[in-house]
Parts: structure tokens; C-alpha cells; sequence
């Protein structure tokens, strides 16, 4: 007659895992019934070895149940080793909180983590009467994910754990199977460790091959790359950047940035600039650091170009802008006269030009209104951006409100597919010029600047 285990879980889906496990490994040999805590539990329980999921478990079941004769047993548990790629894609040094509902069974599970070789993380206990982790945007949790802070951005849940090698061991020991039926629980149980053995040389091999592949991309390119994680600490350094700096990428990666470059104005702007964009004199070179974030993984990416490359592109930009008619040809040495009036015209918007005012340019059609505006662009700080100007006599009140504006996907009959960015949008960080406004009723050009930007024309 078959020995009978008695399996004793928290919750029935761990019930339900626990015991596909255990059928794979000891069906043949043992008769194997199970409970859970959250199910109805019998009074008594009746077999040769009870074994319990934790130690919290026993201890919640040491009043609840009358074991006879029973062996009991705590089980070790450990991850499941389809959940071990998501964990090693999590970047390196980040902090993960692990959170769990009990702080010994977390404290179990960092250990397990450890010791199936996820150990390029900081791994975080959780504490129920803890509400904030700093620097915390990656948690783990064995099916426990409803206890997660809300702030946390990614949640990996690992699911129900496995028992371990040192459970399955003392299970064998305790029912006595001869050496034949050893080998054999022995083999079923290796052949899940080799497949996970073999997944983390799987992932390895991906994240080195994907390593390499990132690394050729970066060293081609003429321009500096440098990025660095929210712990400030250096994760990418080109070639261009080996030669800039005189130091070698494998000398710097995994530092923190400020052991490595020692101009603070440079350091500073990466790590905590609201810039996107700034002048530097780095060894000597003259260069434009323009920087971004990768919001996924709290990483900032910094791009060194020369000067010379940034005045290239920047008359590219230009270029482009002219060719689709957003830029301003004239000048005021392009508006000739000598009248006292003109001259004095001319003197008051050079004034205005180099403020951030809105300007109102009364003329009758004709008189130059919109040679002014060009030369008013040009002559302000927003010269280097887009000029454009909109005849507004050409559109209906909807019209203009759609394309001044913009609108979404699917606004009206007719809309484009994705929708379209409005004309004030196009015009950022240069100059719109609302040409033609006297034709229609002022106060509907006002109404629609107050709607749409909380100002007056």
C-alpha cells in the first residue's frame, strides 16, 4: 500500500501548483492530498508526512488541525524558472523591492534569488508598515502584486514557488524509497534544474549578444554617447567619448559619473539640468552636449557633438525650414524709405523685437505688414526658429480654430489619420504671424487665444 503526503498550502492556487509538482516527481510512489487554508480544511489529518508550504503556514495550522503521527515538514521554496529571463532583462544596479505577505518568506525568497544567480540587482525587503522606498521603480512578488506600492512603475509577478532540491531531498529520506526510486525522483527533478540552467545560458548569451550589438552601433557613430542610470552611474561610453576623454570604456562603466569626469558644470548638467542642450569646452574641444531621457529604465543619454556639427545641422534645419516656407527672408535693411513715420515705425518695432511681447502691426492691405513681421523675427532671440504666417481671411471660424490648434485622430469628417499638430505648435520657439485678423471679428481671434492658451491676442 502506497505512504500517503499530506500537502498543506495558504492559498489554492498554490495548493494547485505545489501539487502539479509533486505528482511529476512522487505520483508513482506515494499517494499525495492536499488543502489550502482559503478552502475548507478537515479536523483531523491522517497520513505519513504533512508537508507545509512555509513556516507560516505550521504556525497557523498548529491549533487548526490534529496531525497523527504524522512526520511534519517544512518546505523550502524557490522561483520557477520561466520567470528567471524577465528577471535578468531588469537593468543593472537597479533597486527591486520584493514583496511578499510574510517578512520571513521574503527575506527566503532574496536568498533563493540569489542563489539561482539574479545578483546584478539591489533586492529590496518589503514591510507592510513601510510606504515609501526610495529610488524603487522595479518590485518581484510571488503572486502577491495587490500589495505593491501604487508609485512603483514595473511589477513582475513570479508566481506560485517551487520547492527546492534540500524539500524534495528530505521528502525521499523520510518515506525511505529504495536507491532504484531515488535515482529516479532524482532525474525528474534535474531535468527542471538543467532547463533552467539551460535558460540562463540562453539569457546570457542574448544579453551579451545584444551588449555587442549595441556596442558596435554606438562606436560607429561620430558623435559621443554617454549614459547614465538614475544611480548616476556610468552605463555606456563610446570610442569617440575613449578618445575625448582619454579613458577606456571598461575603466569607467559601472562608475559613478563624478568619479570619472571632473568638470562639475558638465556633470551637473547631465544629472540634474532641466537643459536639453549646452556649451562645453571639453579638453580643449569645443562641444554641443544635447541630452535625453530613456523614461523606461530612468536612464540619460548624453550625445557630444562638435560645434562645427551643431552649426552644420542647425543650418540644415534652416535650410529644410525655408524649403517648406517656414522661415523669414527680410530683413529691416530690406525696408527702404526715408519717411519720419516709416523711420519712426522702424525704430519702435526694433524695440519690441527683442521682447516677448505679442505686437500688433496695423497697416491696409498692402502697406508691408508682413515684411515687418519677417524683419521682427529676425531680428529677435527666436530668429533661429520658424516663421510662419497665416492669412486669416482665407478660413472659416472652424477652419481656423483646427488649423491654428490642431486637432486628434477622428475629430471630424474629413480629419487626417493620426490627426494633425496645430500651427502655434509648428511654430514653437519661433514666431506665428496672424496676418489679415481686421477682416474678421477681433473678438473671436481673442476668445480663441484665451480658450486655447490662457491668453489675450
Amino acid at each position: 500500500m502506497k505512504k500517503k503526503l499530506v500537502l498543506i498550502t495558504g492559498s489554492k492556487q498554490t495548493r494547485i501548483i505545489l501539487h502539479d509538482q509533486l505528482k511529476e516527481l512522487l505520483d508513482d510512489y506515494i499517494f499525495i492530498e492536499c488543502f489550502a487554508i482559503d478552502e475548507e480544511l478537515p479536523g483531523e489529518i491522517d497520513g505519513d508526512v504533512v508537508l507545509y508550504s512555509s513556516e507560516s503556514i505550521k504556525h497557523e495550522m498548529k491549533d487548526r488541525l490534529d496531525v497523527q503521527h504524522a512526520h511534519e515538514i517544512v518546505g523550502n521554496r524557490t522561483i520557477h524558472h520561466k520567470h528567471i529571463n524577465e528577471l535578468l532583462q531588469i537593468p543593472a544596479h537597479t533597486k527591486v523591492l520584493i514583496v511578499n505577505d510574510d517578512d520571513k518568506e521574503t527575506l527566503k525568497l532574496i536568498e533563493s534569488l540569489y542563489q539561482v544567480g539574479i545578483n546584478h540587482v539591489q533586492f529590496i525587503p518589503f514591510k507592510k508598515q513601510k510606504t515609501y522606498y526610495e529610488g524603487v521603480e522595479v518590485a518581484v512578488s510571488p503572486g502577491e502584486i495587490h500589495l505593491c506600492p501604487p508609485y512603483v512603475k514595473h511589477v513582475i509577478d513570479i508566481g506560485v514557488r517551487l520547492f527546492d532540491m534540500a524539500t524534495i531531498f528530505e521528502l525521499i529520506k523520510s518515506f525511505g524509497f529504495n536507491q532504484s526510486n531515488h535515482s529516479i525522483i532524482w532525474d525528474r527533478y534535474l531535468r527542471n534544474i538543467i532547463e533552467l540552467q539551460k535558460k540562463l545560458i540562453e539569457a546570457e548569451g542574448q544579453m551579451k549578444e545584444l551588449h555587442l550589438h549595441v556596442k558596435s552601433v554606438v562606436n560607429v557613430v561620430e558623435d559621443g554617447i554617454l549614459a547614465v542610470d538614475f544611480n548616476k552611474r556610468i552605463t555606456l561610453f563610446n570610442k569617440r567619448l575613449e578618445s575625448l576623454f582619454q579613458l577606456s570604456s571598461s575603466d569607467v562603466v559601472d562608475r559613478e559619473i563624478q568619479h570619472v569626469i571632473s568638470n562639475e558644470g558638465l556633470v551637473e548638467f547631465i544629472t540634474s539640468s532641466d537643459e536639453k542642450s549646452q556649451y562645453f569646452n571639453v579638453n580643449g574641444y569645443e562641444m554641443v552636449i544635447y541630452k535625453s531621457m530613456i523614461q523606461e529604465s530612468n536612464t540619460t543619454v548624453a550625445t557630444f557633438k562638435s560645434v562645427n556639427q551643431a552649426v552644420e545641422i542647425e543650418g540644415k534645419a534652416q535650410s529644410e525650414l525655408r524649403k517648406n516656407g517656414f522661415s523669414a527672408k527680410y530683413n529691416y535693411q530690406d525696408i527702404i524709405g526715408e519717411h519720419p513715420a516709416l523711420l519712426k515705425t522702424i525704430e519702435i518695432s526694433r524695440k519690441m523685437a527683442v521682447t516677448e511681447y505679442p505686437i500688433l502691426i496695423q497697416g491696409e492691405t498692402g502697406t508691408g505688414k508682413e515684411l515687418f513681421a519677417q524683419a521682427i523675427h529676425n531680428h529677435s532671440t527666436r530668429k533661429n526658429g520658424p516663421f510662419l504666417a497665416v492669412n486669416c481671411s482665407a478660413m472659416t471660424d472652424t477652419l481656423l480654430e483646427s488649423e491654428l490648434f490642431g486637432y486628434e485622430e477622428a475629430s471630424f469628417t474629413g480629419a487626417q489619420k493620426g490627426g494633425k499638430k496645430g500651427l502655434f505648435e509648428s511654430a514653437d520657439k519661433g514666431t506665428i504671424f496672424l496676418d489679415e485678423i481686421g477682416v474678421r471679428p477681433y473678438g473671436h481671434i481673442e476668445n480663441l487665444l484665451r480658450q486655447e492658451m490662457g491668453v489675450c491676442a
